[in-house]
């Protein structure tokens, strides 16, 4: 299994992540599916923008049907391959996901896309598994943000902001973070910074090069948390 890009303990691997994922050990699973988002089966859901909005793969087809039978087997296998996770979902893919501990997310105050109630506010997240280090102390499992995406060409990359939280919430500095959906490389952009290694794997070959351009740029060291 040869590397589409590995550099400063930070690997992408192009493919299937179901064919991918048995080969991997990782300590913790951070990552945003990029599937199965519809926020309901109404007018109003065809209006989500902003930081919910999500784009098409062009190599998937977004269905129901397929977020059960292709997205939720791979975020299974995922999870048996490290010790704690916390997945991404809006909307009801929430429901969808496998059985978490416990729940988190980033709320929007202005509120981006709509479902059948109104205003969708939260960016929910489900976690797995027990906290590292709760024992010196519990962090918030949610935080408030008006942070957009950096403009890359992806459907739907998060905010790094978004996901230097989810990292360092979930991970202790050295351990190995894995996105098994990495598009444009955010989580594992996050990881680097955060003297974390990470492996992600995507599909599509150009958002992993997407990805291994932005991993490659000269980033100013940010303050390291355990």
């Amino acid at each position: 299994m040869t590397p589409y890009y590995e550099h400063a303990g930070i690997t992408i691997y192009h493919g299937d992540c179901r064919e991918i994922l048995p080969m991997i050990q990782a300590d913790v699973l951070v990552c945003d599916p990029p599937y199965g988002v519809n926020l309901g089966n109404h007018a109003a859901a065809t209006e989500t923008r902003g930081w919910l909005a999500k784009g098409r793969y062009a190599s998937y087809e977004d269905t129901p049907e397929n977020f059960h039978a292709i997205v939720v087997p791979a975020l299974e296998v995922a999870l048996g391959c490290v010790k704690r996770g916390l997945i991404f979902a809006s909307g009801t893919g929430l429901r969808s996901l496998p059985p978490y501990d416990a729940l988190g997310g980033v709320f929007l105050p202005a509120g981006m896309g709509r479902s059948c109630w109104g205003f969708q506010n939260h960016a929910f997240c489900a976690l797995y598994g027990t906290a590292p280090d709760l024992h010196t102390g519990a962090k918030p499992t949610g935080i408030q943000s008006t942070e957009a995406a950096d403009r890359v060409e992806h459907p739907c990359p998060k905010p790094y902001g978004w996901m230097t939280w989810a990292v360092l919430l979930t991970s202790r500095v050295g351990e190995v973070v894995l996105d098994p959906f990495c598009g444009s490389g955010t989580t594992l952009q996050a990881a680097k910074n955060l003297s974390r290694r990470a492996i992600g794997i995507e599909i599509d070959e150009r958002y992993c090069e997407i990805a291994a351009r932005r991993l490659a740029q000269e980033v100013l060291p940010l303050e390291v948390v355990g």
